[in-house]
């Protein structure tokens, strides 16, 4: 919270505290007087109700206070769990530093990657423009991703990361040690940058995620990368089957690949499509159509994300514009609504 922003908060506190103390002046000097004023001399009397006002100012000050230390309680609390975070984050910083280095021939990371950005997303209903843009943009995470790996080509050598420009071209990021080893290797860059280590989890060969932000990374060349690349050019090739019209977002067509639909068990995985009436904005590039990727509980009633792609033109066409492929969490099934129609599809029985 700014400091503009608490002196506007505070003012207004005090003026709505000033009110507060002079209602019940004024309701005393307008009210009739008690059984037991009525016996006293206009003197009395006054002096009874400045008594009163004087205990009642005394119990709002009292309440006032009282909400001042909640506050500060809180304020405490808020910065005890920070520093607690920033301690415990400096500890696991000292375990990786206190290691040896990771031997060239020995790290999984050396070589060109493609980061993806955050994958780590949260996302609303399945129809809104705002699910679509916080899984496309990566949450608030999107900016560490950025600070860690660019967005697009990187190379990890042994001395440090370097970013490869579409026309080739290198521009160094900064020097690096490498820890750790296996399915866990840990960037240690030079003092200066905005992150003091970057945890690299392996989920395969070809793939890896940072953990706790949830940078996606898939290795330029491998198995990984060609099935992205698979997964960008096949919506040309499949038969989408309008669903429904909305007229939010600025008008927007549904539509389901049924040939996409894969069960197994109480499970079924789906695409569908969004194909938009206007552009919408992504990190300043436009996209008109979205392909989305969802896995269906048939028994549990309920969905989850699984991928979205983003495209410059319509029908899942054009340049990429955005994507992200990260699990997200289970959403429920409503009984109507277009969610409810994907489940109904993806879960019908053959």
């Amino acid at each position: 919270m700014s400091a503009t922003l608490f002196r506007s908060l505070l003012a207004g506190g005090v003026l709505v505290l000033a009110g507060l103390i002079a209602a019940p002046c004024a309701l005393a000097q307008s009210r009739p007087p008690t059984t037991e004023e009525l016996g006293l001399d206009p003197g009395a009397r006054r002096q009874l109700e400045e008594q009163r006002n004087a205990q009642q100012l005394r119990q709002q000050q009292g309440q006032q206070q009282q909400q001042d230390q909640l506050y500060q309680d809180a304020a405490r609390q808020q910065q005890a769990r920070q520093q607690g975070d920033v301690a415990q984050g400096q500890a696991v910083l000292r375990t990786w530093q206190q290691r040896p280095p990771l031997a060239p021939d020995r790290n999984p990371l050396l070589g060109r990657w493609t980061s993806q950005g955050s994958g780590g997303r949260t996302t609303g209903s399945g129809n809104d423009i705002a699910a679509l843009a916080n899984a496309l943009v990566g949450g608030i995470t999107a900016g560490l991703c950025d600070s860690m790996l660019g967005h697009g080509l990187v190379e990890f050598r042994p001395t440090g990361v370097v970013a490869i420009g579409r026309d080739g071209r290198e521009r160094p990021m900064y020097r690096a040690d490498y820890r750790g080893g296996g399915s866990r290797v840990v960037v240690l860059p030079q003092p200066g940058q905005s992150f003091t280590h970057m945890i690299i989890d392996f989920n395969g060969p070809d793939r890896a995620t940072v953990a706790a932000v949830g940078c996606v990374l898939v290795r330029a060349g491998g198995s990984a990368a060609a099935a992205a690349g698979q997964a960008v050019t096949a919506p040309a090739q499949l038969q989408w089957a309008l669903l429904g019209t909305s007229a939010a977002n600025g008008g927007m067509d549904v539509y389901v690949a049924r040939s996409t639909i894969h069960r197994s068990g109480h499970s079924a995985q789906m695409s569908d499509l969004w194909d938009f009436k206007t552009g919408h904005q992504f990190e300043g590039r436009r996209f008109l159509s979205a392909r989305n990727q969802y896995e269906y509980d048939c028994a549990g009633t309920r969905r989850r994300m699984l991928s979205t792609v983003g495209y410059a033109g319509h029908m899942g066409q054009g340049a990429v514009v955005g994507s992200g492929s990260a699990t997200l969490a289970w959403e429920p099934v409503g009984a109507s609504g277009p969610i409810r129609d994907y489940w109904n599809i993806a879960c019908a029985k053959s």
